[in-house]
């Protein structure tokens, strides 16, 4: 049999206040077709299908139709929530997805439940597949042990829990099936791709590899955004989201991972690369070696300039490469004597404005003027408010 394993949508995600439905669209649009070209009997999506747990009507609209367009290519879609999903939405919309042939879990469930499904492949192959969404640790550690404890003891109690969950979803997996297990968790091991929520990355959170069984064919995970493979007793791989999300994930090639499970045997695993959506670029340099060097194309931009700081800096590399550059960072270059304390007794508050210009790498003769200008302003006001008193 043959899978598809995505994850980590986070559709309605934003960077800088831009909108990236279009490059959402874009890129769930190409996985259809990815799925329907290699014919797959599943889909799996292993949770963080939005960005929030309110989504804008748009984002609920694409998150839709693209689980939709899946199941008009392949006879089974097999959803769990992640963090980032909204569990009690998803768990009402449910049924009605079950009668397109979506099977969406979002919230632990017994086998005999909805947590374990099983089925046919075209080819003969039984499946057996096991899913488990996501799991806070307010679901799986009593309120009166949080209270109580060291942090790792809840740790510990969260990763017992955990794998005893994984465990009971599992135990049904024989040497006979193709045994799948879909989960969004944190795998101690794994490597963060750069845009997940740093909350949910601690090992108050992390589940051993060694939790997964060797009966499992193949383990489909969602929450890291880095594909990656992970050290195990069978096929352990997180897919990774389909676009770069934040400028951690810099450099990184997305894809999605096209499965071919066989009882007994290892699992083949392919990356299919992803070609839509703009790149994340950081580009370093002065404004001129930034007008020179940074590519005209559509990449979102990260801007350090390396320049002294003045007044209007940060809009004059905006305006040169619009709404491209979503974040721009004066970094002045390293230098100089470095920090020192100013002695106040004697001087003017010209010199000593002057000075902390100087240590904050600022350029700018217009600050000093204004600054001198606030002061007369401020020595005319003393003045007339004595004028005021004397004469009363």
């Amino acid at each position: 049999m043959k899978l598809l394993h995505t994850s980590d949508w986070h559709v309605g995600k934003q960077i800088r206040g831009n909108s990236r439905a279009a490059e959402h669209r874009a890129v769930l649009a190409e996985m259809v077709q990815v799925a329907e070209r290699e014919q797959v009997d599943l889909v799996v999506v292993a949770g963080d299908l939005w960005d929030t747990a309110a989504p804008t009507p748009e984002a609920e609209a694409i998150v839709y139709d693209t689980l939709l367009a899946f199941a008009e290519v392949a006879p089974q879609v097999a959803v769990v929530a992640g963090n980032h999903d909204n569990a009690r939405k998803l768990h009402a919309l449910a049924p009605l997805f079950q009668r397109a042939r979506v099977h969406v879990v979002s919230e632990p469930a017994r086998p005999d439940d909805g947590g374990v499904r099983q089925f046919t492949a075209a080819d003969g192959t039984p499946v057996n597949l096991a899913l488990l969404p996501f799991v806070s640790q307010r679901g799986i550690v009593r309120s009166e042990q949080l209270m109580q404890g060291q942090g790792f003891e809840h740790a510990l109690l969260y990763a017992q829990r955990l794998t005893a969950v994984v465990h009971m979803l599992t135990a049904s997996f024989h040497a006979e099936a193709a045994n799948v297990l879909v989960a969004h968790a944190y795998v101690a091991g794994g490597t963060v791709g750069g845009g997940e929520r740093a909350a949910h990355l601690v090992q108050e959170y992390a589940i051993q590899s060694t939790a997964f069984p060797a009966t499992a064919g193949y383990v489909a995970l969602g929450h890291l955004h880095r594909a990656q493979q992970l050290a195990g007793a069978s096929a352990i791989h997180y897919c990774g989201s389909p676009l770069q999300l934040d400028f951690g994930e810099v450099a990184q090639r997305k894809q999605v991972n096209v499965v071919q499970l066989q009882p007994g045997l290892p699992a083949k695993v392919t990356a299919v690369p992803l070609a839509a959506g703009r790149e994340l670029c950081v580009h370093h340099g002065t404004v001129q070696q930034l007008r020179e060097s940074v590519p005209d194309d559509d990449a979102w931009l990260r801007l350090v300039v390396r320049e002294p700081r003045r007044a209007g800096l940060g809009d004059e590399v905006r305006a040169m490469f619009g709404e491209r550059a979503v974040d721009v960072v004066v970094e002045p270059a390293a230098g100089g004597a470095g920090p020192v304390v100013a002695r106040r007794q004697g001087r003017t508050p010209h010199e000593l404005f002057h000075e902390y210009l100087e240590l904050q790498g600022v350029d700018d003769p217009r600050l000093g003027l204004l600054f001198a200008q606030l002061l007369d302003a401020d020595a005319d006001a003393d003045a007339n408010a004595n004028v005021e008193w004397v004469g009363g």
